[in-house]
């Protein structure tokens, strides 16, 4: 299995707000569609308000990064102010 993890700061309350209910109701269900999928989490920093992150979990590289363009796509379209994510990724080997 593969991870991608994207975090966004600098967001104010109410743009995290906004992005945590927009990617719930709208880009869970793109990538629940995407091949390989295997979960998509999104997740409040502790101590930090103004930053968010996904975790989305596929079972190989290339759908993980295929569902990775997907999701650039959907976050540039349906969140604009959202900040250019610092991406992590890599294969899951405990699980």
């Amino acid at each position: 299995m593969f991870a991608l993890i994207r975090t966004y700061e600098g967001l104010s309350v109410e743009n995290r707000d906004e992005a945590t209910r927009k990617a719930n109701a709208g880009l869970r269900t793109i990538l629940q569609e995407s091949p390989g999928f295997v979960s998509y989490e999104l997740m409040k920093h502790e101590g930090t308000e103004g930053k968010v992150a996904s975790i989305s979990i596929f079972d190989s590289r290339t759908e993980a990064q295929a569902s990775n363009e997907v999701a650039q796509k959907w976050v540039r379209e349906n969140l604009p102010f959202m900040t250019t994510p610092h991406e992590t990724a890599g294969e899951l080997v405990s699980h």
